[in-house]
């Protein structure tokens, strides 16, 4: 990319950075990994800008152009098993619960929790709304077919972390 490394990096440090960096792109796709490399060029570091960005810049875009691909934390798992995330799953506000616990990783308190509901009011109305209309054979927009689609995607993921949760209580007591 003709760039330079980091101005504060020894060269033995450079190197390390860049397999460090390989081996945590490892799940790109190569059309996300063609984007990064195009952004890395966009955007080099140091005040002449002709440096390396460094790697924590690199990894935050790359998570921005490809998220990897996770399995729910502890705190999730514990989460989903507990009364209170098996109630989101049951009233459908489970979604806005899981981004809640992404951003924050902390157990969420009864003010976050009613905070959560009333952000989840919106979209939960509005399946039920488009699923009605569904069911009486009305017509559905192709934006609120995509809508239903996401949204019901996003409780399955919400169900199967609440399934790993009891298969992994189930594991632990036998």
């Amino acid at each position: 990319m003709g760039l330079t490394k980091p101005g504060t990096m020894r060269k033995e440090q450079f190197e390390t950075m860049k397999k460090e960096l390989r081996q945590m792109l490892a799940y790109m796709q190569p059309k996300s990994l063609e984007e990064l490399r195009e952004w890395c060029e966009a955007h080099p570091g140091g005040k002449e800008r002709d440096r390396f960005p460094i790697a924590l810049h690199v990894l935050k875009e790359a998570r921005r152009i490809e998220p990897p691909e996770t399995g729910p934390s502890p705190l999730m798992l514990k989460v989903f098993a507990h009364q209170m995330g098996q109630a989101a799953l049951a009233v459908g506000w489970a979604p806005e619960l899981l981004i809640w616990l992404k951003g924050n990783r902390e157990w969420p308190g009864a003010w976050t929790i009613s905070k959560i509901k009333a952000e989840a009011d919106d979209p939960m109305r509005r399946l039920q709304d488009i699923e009605a209309r569904m069911a009486r054979g009305g017509v559905v927009s192709a934006a609120e077919t995509a809508f239903r689609d996401r949204r019901r995607a996003a409780l399955q993921k919400c169900r199967d972390i609440a399934d790993e949760a009891r298969a992994q209580r189930a594991e632990v007591r036998t």
